[in-house]
């Protein structure tokens, strides 16, 4: 999976106001319905399902991370007064999700500059639509006409030679990836469904509230790991998940 470069987290006594307003409007998970036993079925390494069902898991994540952050933005615009804090966060809610690159790679690796010049040009190519979409009345001219409306490509060169910030999010997204596999082909086998599950959602936790200095995603790490089992439920063939039948068709 590669040598992976861990950016430095900003240390903070107080959570920002934006961080708390949208923990506080989180719902807290309960006792979890999840069978994680399904991940017993998961693939190992070297065999044929391996590359497109962890490519499938990973997109389920990137996709359900890029969403939740496209979600805290719109509901804190005034994060566009701080432009140069503002970019990369749009950068990454506009760039596409990885799909993979066989046998192993499942996420945007930081330190491959052709592939995070791929994830550069899809958000140049999405950014415009997406701060033309934006409500931003209640902000000065200033800021929704000249520094954003006409600047997507300058946004996105900014990032591009600025990484710091998009790092972090995109590390977060590799280690998170890293832990599911770890779950999955080494930890299961080791010890055990539920010992490893401890391990997973610690990786969970850590890393989602590592994602931002902006907001904390780690009260989302439930329903992140609902996501990516559900991916895995997908891609298995019928007759390899739990209490359903070999005979049953597949719905049209």
């Amino acid at each position: 999976m590669g040598e992976l470069i861990v950016m430095p987290v900003r240390k903070t006594d107080a959570e920002p106001p934006q961080a708390a307003a949208v923990n506080a409007a989180q719902p807290k998970p309960e006792g979890s319905s999840i069978d994680f036993s399904i991940w017993k079925r998961a693939p190992k390494e070297r065999t044929v399902a391996y590359f497109p069902t962890y490519s499938t898991v990973s997109k389920a994540m990137q996709t359900a991370l890029r969403s939740w952050v496209r979600e805290w933005f719109n509901a804190n615009l005034e994060i566009l007064l701080r432009p140069h804090t503002a970019y990369a966060i749009l950068v990454y809610q506009t760039t596409h999700p990885f799909s993979g690159k066989p046998t192993n790679m499942f996420t945007y690796d930081i330190q491959q500059t052709e592939a995070l010049n791929r994830a550069f040009a899809s958000a140049a190519n999405k950014l415009g639509r997406e701060l033309a979409s934006l409500r931003t009345e209640e902000l000065g001219w200033f800021t929704r006409e000249h520094y954003f409306a006409y600047r997507s490509k300058e946004v996105v060169k900014y990032v591009s030679k600025n990484r710091r910030a998009i790092y972090k999010m995109l590390n977060v997204e590799t280690m998170l990836m890293d832990g599911i596999l770890k779950f999955a082909i080494i930890d299961i086998p080791a010890m055990g469904v539920e010992k490893a599950l401890v391990y997973l959602r610690r990786t969970f936790n850590t890393q989602l509230h590592r994602f931002s200095d902006e907001f904390d995603l780690s009260q989302r790490a439930e329903e992140l790991l609902r996501i990516v089992t559900n991916a895995l439920l997908t891609t298995l063939p019928v007759d390899n998940v739990v209490g359903m039948p070999a005979s049953l068709p597949l719905a049209a």
